[in-house]
């Protein structure tokens, strides 16, 4: 078992382990407290979320099951996210921007997304057959997508927070 995993790894080429440090980098910057712009807030849910789709249609193409169970996945984590009500602690500046409490999620939620594709593609190497089984890419898809709700979840629980500003604060 440890000589297969060694030679999963050793297959997996560069680049790939420079996109891992990128989104640990990332992640690791939202753990403390930070200030952004509303352009900022909606980056990082735009693209793990066009990276989880494009992942998904890469993967397995377009199918009956496959977007939908996308779209289920991404219901899910909006979903879940309104339940958790993440992030905990954010708060508009008068200048437009937002204060974000720090918080793992980030990290753990764009590292999942980062999993879950290089598993796939490894699967996918092993046995390229399982692109052809519904319940893989079903479940596959589902998965893609349930990050990439919480992802927009979050955003939009931030950006919610704009309105709460009154105009005497704005100017």
């Amino acid at each position: 078992m440890t000589t297969f995993i060694i030679n999963v790894i050793s297959h997996t080429p560069p680049w790939v382990w420079l996109i891992l440090v990128g989104v640990t980098v990332l992640g690791l910057r939202q753990a403390r407290e930070y200030t952004v712009s509303r352009l900022r807030v909606l980056i990082q849910p735009a693209a793990m979320g066009s990276l989880s789709l494009w992942s998904t249609i890469g993967t397995f193409g377009w199918h009956l099951t496959v977007q939908p169970m996308w779209l289920v996945g991404l219901a899910m984590g909006l979903a879940l996210n309104r339940a958790l009500i993440l992030p905990r602690s954010v708060q508009a500046q008068p200048d437009g921007r937002f204060t974000i409490g720090g918080s793992w999620l980030p990290l753990a939620l764009m590292l999942s997304i980062f999993a879950l594709r290089y598993v796939a593609a490894a699967s996918l190497a092993i046995a390229p057959a399982l692109q052809h089984e519904p319940a893989f890419a079903a479940a596959v898809s589902l998965l893609y997508g349930l990050p990439t709700g919480l992802l927009m979840g979050r955003a939009w629980r931030v950006l919610g927070h704009a309105r709460r500003v009154s105009p005497l604060q704005m100017a």
